[in-house]
């Protein structure tokens, strides 16, 4: 699992995992998530997180 559902876990937060069967050879991890969820692509989101030099962190988060 992720850290962000390892934590979610260990804090007894209220969650929902939707999981599907990833193809190696999709071109898009987006559009493949919106496609195999039955979800309109306009829903799907990429969030990364980054540390900066002073260890403050950025948070983005990015229509597919």
């Amino acid at each position: 699992m992720t850290p962000a559902i390892n934590l979610a876990k260990q804090r007894a937060l209220k969650y929902q995992l939707h999981e599907y069967v990833h193809d190696s050879n999709a071109a898009s991890f987006g559009l493949e998530a919106a496609e195999k969820l039955g979800v309109d692509v306009s829903q799907v989101f990429k969030t990364l997180v980054v540390s900066t030099e002073t260890g403050a962190l950025a948070v983005a988060i990015l229509p597919v």
